[in-house]
């Protein structure tokens, strides 16, 4: 009988302690997968560092923003090796606002700029979901 009731114990314990998991949608799921730099993919994106490499395309960047300004801070920056570098780089300039451009380090170091798009903060979806 004792035997019983702690099977049953047990048993409610575990259904619960299974309904009650966070719920995790595909794309958070994703998200999340995608921000874990652990276990870099071969021609995936990767966390870089800040280098000289990554100021230049960052200066470049900002070149490339309508008007005169000034690179203020680099806060994040992930990288993929192709035949070259391609840099994804979130920072500010001198007024504070927030900018994320991705730039491509050709192997004669050259630098293009593909894209720099405006955003409001610089957290990222990994910053989001650690």
């Amino acid at each position: 009988m004792n035997k019983k009731v702690l099977l049953i114990a047990l048993s409610s314990i575990v259904l619960v302690a299974c309904n009650s998991a966070k719920d995790v949608t595909s794309d958070e799921a994703n998200m999340q997968e995608s921000c874990n730099f652990s276990q870099a993919i071969v021609g995936g994106w990767a966390q870089g560092d800040i280098t000289p490499e990554v100021e230049q395309a960052a200066k470049d960047a900002v070149k490339a923003i309508p008007g005169e300004h000034q690179l203020g801070k680099i806060y994040h920056v992930t990288q993929q090796v192709v035949a070259g570098m391609n840099y994804s780089i979130t920072f500010s300039i001198e007024n504070g606002d927030y900018y994320n451009a991705t730039v491509f380090r050709s192997l004669q170091n050259t630098y293009d700029v593909k894209d720099v798009k405006q955003v409001s903060s610089v957290a990222s979806n990994c910053d989001v979901h650690k």
